[in-house]
């Protein structure tokens, strides 16, 4: 792991969040969005069903900081403490090459502020600044307009090339 890599991204501040790496006293909160019916309209295996779900996919996330020395952020509303979404980057293997997939996700309650795209805006400026040899992806279902809105807004073009049946596809950084 690369532990400056690690040190930048381990905890950063926007102008209204917390992003943060992830510890197992998180579950409950992610449970919470990812858990939602409505944070999961468009996601196609649905909402998470339980807590150990939750317990795993934090630990799963865990295991990237600890491999990469980044991952995804839980997001924090510094007023309050409580975790009102998800998100980041995370090293992902796609179309034959290592890629990061940049992720966003918050609790119905925080929606409408504009935190999704602050914090895919600092993901991706923060990748490009510190991993710039992988490109950032969004893959998002066709129907999701508001994740295509803030992958347009933070600058991602979308490549109807690489587009698949299920997912348009927005990209910052690749090259062929």
């Amino acid at each position: 792991m690369n532990l400056v890599i690690r040190k930048v991204f381990e905890q950063v501040r926007t102008n209204n969040l917390i992003l943060r790496m992830p510890i197992p006293e998180d579950s409950p909160f992610v449970l919470s969005i990812e858990g939602d019916p409505a944070t999961n309209r468009y996601r196609p295996s649905g909402p998470m069903k339980n807590l150990n779900e939750a317990e795993e996919k934090v630990e799963e996330w865990r295991k990237d900081w600890l491999t990469y020395g980044y991952g995804y952020w839980v997001a924090v509303w510094p007023p309050q403490s409580d975790v009102i979404g998800v998100g980041g980057i995370r090293r992902y293997h796609w179309r034959e090459r290592d890629v990061l997939n940049l992720y966003y996700r918050f609790s119905p309650k925080a929606w409408g502020h504009g935190y999704a795209t602050e914090l895919a805006r600092v993901a991706v400026q923060m990748a490009r600044d510190h991993i710039p040899e992988l490109p950032v992806v969004a893959r998002i279902r066709s129907s999701n307009t508001p994740s295509i809105r803030v992958a347009e807004k933070i600058g991602l073009q979308h490549r109807p090339d690489l587009d698949t049946t299920e997912h348009m596809v927005f990209i910052k950084g690749w090259t062929n």
